[in-house]
């Protein structure tokens, strides 16, 4: 199963999986419908997540990123409570599905919000959190994981919270936008097997009780080490073509001795 740790002669399962899956010329493998982040889930078309973040706003509208094929965002610019949501899609030749959903918010001294009301909210939909990280200066992070076919695990290991808090995640967002994939390291390929997740950041600096912001991503890394697999194999593919064709033109331009 493609959530095991196992190894064979040292190749992660991942790239076994994601080389067969470009070879075979497969389309990624359908994520679960939960969890969901405003009833977004990792896996849902394009299209169809793009409909359900408008819903979020009448005021506002969504806005494609720099690569509209890299994803999409929806600001709400409330002084008091800011709000932006992104989403981030998986790119050709996989279908345009979500990999990534991020939201944030900010908080004026005039509409505060407390820590107990962000983690009773988060608790009411996801459930009790997997792990809790207290990482000092007000920074407090909880994590729900998830197995493959999205189902809450009450316990897990500790080295998985830098996945969700560390590079990880930011890397295959670059990644993702350049359509290259580095060979991961070790620490890498063990979020790429594992982390599918709800992660929440507060940020609670000036008192224990209260947020002046949060972030809430939900995130299927496995998937979008699929995705990004086969993105990279692609692109790969079609640089080789060129340099072969290239070279065949440069050994048939001879010169005159």
């Amino acid at each position: 199963m493609f959530f095991s740790r196992l190894r064979t002669s040292g190749i992660c399962p991942v790239l076994i999986f994601a080389a067969a899956t470009m070879a075979t010329g497969q389309s990624l493998p359908p994520a679960p419908h939960t969890p969901d982040l405003l009833g977004i889930y990792t896996g849902m078309p394009m299209n169809v997540a793009r409909m359900t973040l408008q819903k979020h706003s009448t005021k506002y509208p969504v806005q494609n990123d720099a690569a509209p094929e890299v994803g999409f965002s929806l600001t709400i610019s409330d002084p008091q409570a800011r709000e932006v949501v992104n989403v981030y899609l998986t790119k050709a030749p996989n279908e345009s599905t979500v990999w990534l959903i991020e939201k944030s918010q900010n908080f004026s001294p005039q509409t505060p919000m407390s820590v107990t009301a962000l983690i009773t909210a988060l608790r009411e939909k996801y459930g009790k959190e997997t792990l809790t990280e207290d990482r000092g200066g007000g920074g407090l992070y909880l994590f729900w994981l998830f197995d493959q076919n999205g189902r809450l695990l009450a316990s897990a290991g500790r080295t998985l919270t830098g996945c969700g808090t560390g590079i990880t995640v930011s890397y295959m967002v670059n990644y993702m936008r350049s359509g290259a994939l580095p060979v991961p390291n070790e620490d890498e390929r063990r979020c790429y097997i594992s982390f599918f997740a709800v992660t929440a950041g507060l940020n609670r600096k000036t008192n224990p009780e209260l947020l002046e912001a949060y972030n809430v991503k939900l995130v299927n890394l496995p998937y979008a080490f699929r995705a990004a697999t086969v993105t990279a194999n692609a692109n790969n593919a079609v640089a080789e073509k060129a340099r072969q064709e290239q070279m065949k033109k440069a050994n048939k331009n001879k010169p005159d001795f």
